[in-house]
């Protein structure tokens, strides 16, 4: 686990946690009797906060169903079993658990009872979730199985949470680089309703405990470690108390899970094949591995849009072992709609990719099962390295749109009309100067497409970016109403003079600062150059849908 290491001062750890909303750690060689069950457990460090209990839990939630948060090793983890937060204690794990609601599940995937110290020292379980994280690359590291326990206490003047990690291993040995090398690794929350200011104690504080294996010593790894998890439940804690939202949602398309899957696969079927046989002098380790990721997000998406496309053996369920009480009948009324569903989708149509470059998304595609060809202005020496049947789907072609170039017989087959079979689904990677073409195509073929820009063209292939709105709808003041928030200049780009500021120049200097005119974008005319407020460019599709609603507005429509 990567981590960062910051200093932790030790002296002041025997003061407790101090008030504030900035990470500042302190060493913890031990916590109260009251707060841990043994004297197994050694306490890391300890941090106050200032955020509530629930927002406590939903952090810890996001990162035992995220675990990517804390680790660039991970892809994710796939929940096997949740008692839920509001199901009564006999779900959770133990041996009642086993008789009934956790009987479906291989034995790997049954929760571990957190002990009976726990209750001893006035615990309640009131969630369990057994979840296996899943790493990236699955030839270098093995997945690894684990229960996750919501434990809570409460007390006359404050409530204590715990979330529990116990990982479903017997030795050391057994455990994965990505996870803290130690037997339980324990969360402890502190929420102080009454504050004695003479304490000087934050109302909240997060701390971290192991559980180390028989035999083994502390190191400055899991102190790391430690530090790392430690600031970003903090992080997140603070952030959720501030109103911080996520803005950007992902896989919103096709589940995580599946894409994932289906990228781990084609990696390793393709990525180590391509790279050593790599003949351009680009870079094979960015080319390959986003085209086979774009290889399997297609490899998904059609699996949801037609039917008749190649089929793989691996949707097996790896954890049923029995089938649960009633749950045989749900599962086959789920199978029998999956089958009506295929069999209302449409028959896969073939593919073509216009402008695709070095090929290797047409190869993988097509070693796959799927039925479809590539073309591009020029042949690329990459082409050289795939089979003779992959090579003949590969062409060297022009596309020029016949309402542009009408085909004859004298047409030179170097030219391509952009009509394909009807409903071909049209793959638009980084093509270019066709990009802004390829609505246009689908358009005209009936077809499906997927478009991943990269430079902004215009219909002439000159460089262009589409301005938010037009002329006329900026003369008339109703740019706004179509505008997109990264469109809209920063009020507060401009400079001002500091109010605690009494150097005399400084103050000179602001001020000629908030006269001159800002070098803004200049929207009417498409220029590619960024507003000073501006963090990111808008996309070309988002500019060219602002600029295609007000031009639509304009005109009536």
């Amino acid at each position: 686990m990567t981590t960062v290491e910051k200093p932790c001062d030790k002296d002041a750890g025997l003061q407790g946690p101090a008030p504030g909303t900035k990470f500042s750690p302190t060493y913890r060689d031990h916590l109260s009797a009251s707060l841990l069950p043994d004297e197994i457990w050694i306490t890391i460090l300890e941090s106050g906060c200032t955020f509530p209990p629930e927002i406590f839990e939903r952090v810890m939630l996001n990162l035992i169903k995220n675990p990517n948060v804390t680790s660039s090793h991970l892809f994710r983890a796939d929940v096997y079993y949740d008692s839920g937060p509001d199901r009564p204690k006999y779900f959770d794990s133990g041996g009642l658990g086993e008789r009934g609601w956790t009987r479906h599940l291989k034995p790997r995937y049954r929760p571990h009872a957190p002990g009976p110290e726990w209750e001893e020292k006035g615990y309640e379980v009131i969630r369990t979730i057994v979840r296996e994280m899943i790493p990236r690359n699955p030839q270098l590291d093995r997945p690894l199985v684990q229960t996750c326990h919501f434990l809570q206490s409460m007390r006359e003047d404050e409530q204590i949470n715990v979330v529990l990690y116990v990982p479903h291993v017997d030795t050391i040995a057994e455990m994965p680089f990505y996870h803290p090398a130690v037997s339980q690794l324990a969360f402890i929350y502190t929420w102080r309703y009454v504050l004695q200011q003479a304490n000087n104690l934050a109302q909240g504080s997060v701390a971290i405990a192991y559980r180390l294996f028989d035999g083994q010593d502390m190191n400055k790894k899991l102190e790391r470690t430690a530090l790392r998890l430690g600031e970003t439940i903090h992080k997140h804690g603070q952030g959720q108390l501030a109103g911080y939202e996520k803005r950007v949602h992902l896989d919103q398309i096709i589940p995580q899970k599946r894409y994932q899957d289906t990228y781990t696969r084609l990696k390793a079927k393709y990525g180590r094949q391509l790279s050593e046989k790599w003949v351009e002098v680009t870079d094979p380790g960015k080319h390959v591995f986003e085209d086979i990721g774009i290889a399997a997000f297609l490899v998904e998406l059609w699996k949801d849009m037609y039917s008749d496309l190649p089929r793989d053996d691996e949707h097996e369920s790896k954890v049923a072992e029995e089938p649960a009480t009633g749950s045989s009948d749900t599962v086959s009324a789920e199978e029998r709609q999956d089958g009506e569903e295929r069999n209302e989708k449409p028959p896969f149509p073939g593919f073509v990719d216009i402008g695709c470059g070095n090929g290797i998304l047409v190869y993988i595609l097509l070693a796959e099962g799927y039925r479809g060809w590539g073309f591009d202005a020029r042949q690329r020496k990459t082409w050289t390295i795939f089979p003779p049947h992959i090579q003949a789907c590969l062409q060297q072609q022009l596309l020029v749109p016949e309402l542009l170039h009408p085909s004859t017989q004298e047409t030179p087959e170097i030219y391509h009309s952009g009509v394909f079979e009807p409903g071909t689904f049209i793959i638009s990677n980084h093509a270019d100067e066709l990009t802004a073409w390829t609505p246009l195509l689908a358009h005209l073929n009936q077809s499906a497409f997927i478009a991943i820009p990269c430079c902004s063209h215009d219909l002439t292939g000159s460089r262009f970016r589409a301005p938010a709105v037009t002329k006329a709808a900026k003369q008339h003041q109703i740019a706004s109403e179509t505008r997109l928030p990264q469109q809209e200049e920063n009020p507060d780009a401009t400079t001002t003079a500091d109010d605690n500021n009494n150097n005399t120049a400084s103050n000179e200097k602001d001020a000629n600062t908030k006269t001159q005119p800002s070098n803004t974008q200049a929207a009417e005319t498409g220029t590619l150059k960024k507003s000073p407020g501006q963090k990111s460019m808008p996309s070309a599709y988002a500019t060219l849908c602002s600029y295609i609603c007000s031009l639509s507005e304009e005109v009536g429509w």
